[in-house]
């Protein structure tokens, strides 16, 4: 029988249309997504950076229409969305809706085959105001000659808000926005057997189960983040995918039990939950505000205590505060207390992850890169098991995977110790 292997890659898709974001802007060349140091502004717009002359010309075909856009704009910057949303309706009017075809196992997809979910867009008050909102604007940037007619301009707003893929770095972090149209032939399940991860723009799809078939339309992605409980992920999806899940995860209780798991009666944590979700929330609020990374810790820290014979070690309140804490002792280079964090973390990130998931890798090689640094024996075996991991999710011929080699095979250089980063 026919089947995708653990492991396989099953797809790598280029974008239709891409764009990075804006607090990226200067950190990241516009074109391949990489980190370079003096990257070289676009000499016209000044908005733009790239790498060398190399992803300038490369990114020119598509910049070159934009530039006189942004540069007309000035002082104004167009956001991300913005952009992102004008590149698509500038390719469309040049090229139509119906080229370029991406062929995905037997299936041919274009931009006119991707779904926009129209009518139910118009019967949706806050999305129709969204969408007003940025028709003036698009108005303002491209010029009123360069606006669909409404209808067109529903079709391509809808296929936006129902296909824009977040581009991520090795860390799973959001550095920019992009339509993808193989990837967009896969349906969503909360629990996938193939994940996305990003090669630069490159978008690559990986079987992270045995899949006992080669039907892509039954070969499952996570259009969401996983760890959240059953409502919010169909809070969620409701709002803008205009579906309902019904995977295992969203028709059995046992994902929700055990992410609001008690140590004591639910009428005796009652009060204690409010104050928790309270917490989380401000603590999230000092993260926006860039407050220092030892306030978040202390804030971090005097909740878990608050939580310690309340809540269970898998409870979604407690993984929250634990991933900010963790994130706040890398920051303030607090090793022995970020390890301790790290440690926690992986219990619940096991259960609602999965034994391979790039969440879980990333997660680990940071933990593995900290016992290096604390000269802890353990590092060498869990970064084996981080090798295990990104042979399925990433592949060996994936740059973390790479560098995931040197670190493994370079016992004297430590790792950097500023961010701790993957990608170093």
């Amino acid at each position: 029988m026919q089947c995708f292997q653990l492991g396989e890659l099953i797809l790598v898709s280029k974008p239709y249309a891409y764009v990075l974001n804006n607090d990226c802007r200067g950190q990241r060349c516009d074109y391949c997504f990489q980190k370079q140091h003096n990257l070289k502004r676009c000499s016209q717009c000044s908005f733009l950076y790239f790498c060398d002359k190399t992803c300038q010309k490369k990114a020119w075909e598509t910049h070159k229409t934009e530039c006189k856009f942004i540069m007309k704009a000035k002082p104004k910057e167009p956001t991300a969305s913005l952009r992102l949303v004008s590149l698509i309706i500038l390719k469309v009017k040049k090229n139509g809706q119906e080229q370029p075809i991406e062929e995905v196992y037997g299936r041919k997809v274009s931009f006119k085959t991707l779904m926009s979910h129209a009518e139910e867009i118009k019967q949706n008050s806050k999305t129709c105001q969204q969408m007003i909102a940025m028709v003036g604007t698009i108005k303002d940037y491209i010029g009123h000659s360069n606006i669909p007619t409404p209808p067109e301009f529903i079709e391509i707003f809808g296929k936006v808000c129902i296909n824009t893929f977040s581009i991520c770095d090795n860390e799973m972090q959001s550095i920019g926005s992009g339509i993808y149209l193989g990837a967009s032939a896969f349906d969503h399940s909360c629990s996938p057997d193939a994940e996305v991860v990003f090669d630069g723009t490159n978008l690559h799809i990986r079987a992270v189960k045995h899949i006992p078939h080669r039907d892509i339309s039954k070969v499952y992605i996570s259009y969401i983040e996983q760890l959240q409980l059953t409502k919010e992920r169909q809070d969620a999806l409701r709002e803008q995918y205009y579906f309902l899940c019904q995977c295992k995860n969203c028709t059995s209780t046992d994902y929700n039990e055990m992410m609001t798991k008690l140590l004591i009666s639910e009428k005796e944590a009652e009060q204690h939950l409010i104050k928790f979700k309270a917490a989380i929330e401000h603590i999230k609020q000092m993260e926006k505000d860039k407050a220092g990374p030892s306030s978040i810790y202390s804030a971090c820290v005097q909740e878990l205590i608050s939580q310690d014979n309340v809540l269970a070690d898998t409870h979604i309140y407690r993984v929250k505060i634990l991933e900010m804490a963790f994130n706040a002792c890398i920051f303030n280079n607090q090793w022995t207390d970020a390890h301790a964090m790290g440690i926690q973390l992986l219990k619940p990130y096991r259960i609602f992850y999965g034994p391979y998931h790039p969440t879980l890798g990333i997660h680990l090689f940071k933990v593995g890169k900290i016992q290096r640094l604390l000269d802890l024996s353990s590092w060498t075996d869990t970064l084996q098991e981080v090798e295990k991991i990104l042979q399925v999710t990433h592949g060996k011929s994936h740059p973390l995977y790479q560098n995931l080699l040197k670190v493994l095979n370079d016992s004297e250089t430590l790792p950097c110790l500023s961010t701790l980063s993957i990608e170093e």
